[in-house]
């Protein structure tokens, strides 16, 4: 009976950095997808944008102060990255560099 635990231990370790690959994986793909043109369009969308006011929603509740969403303006952009730049509660400009893949909504800000 001992046998079986050790058994469960060694294959608990194999499958223990299963998902830190499946991470890796999932990024490769979306690499590929992007390289031939599949994630092309939002990133166009976001490039015709730069320069202008908007509200930015994002997954993470965590990434702007602890809101999850933040007015700001787009400073510069390319196909994964977003460069921008908010006011936090306390008046301090602050610039931040954030993936695309995380921002749930973008709101165009008319002024």
């Amino acid at each position: 009976m001992e046998w079986m635990g050790w058994f469960c231990f060694i294959i608990m370790l194999c499958y223990s950095s299963y998902p830190g690959k499946v991470k890796k994986l999932e990024s490769k793909v979306r690499k590929l997808e992007r390289s031939e043109g599949g994630e092309t369009l939002v990133s166009k969308l976001i490039m015709e944008l730069i320069g202008k006011n908007c509200k930015i929603k994002s997954e993470e509740d965590f990434m702007f102060s602890g809101n999850a969403e933040v007015e700001c303006s787009i400073i510069d952009a390319d196909d994964e990255w977003i460069k921008l730049s908010y006011s936090d509660k306390k008046g301090v400009v602050r610039t931040k560099i954030v993936r695309i893949d995380a921002i749930k909504n973008v709101e165009m800000i008319s002024e």
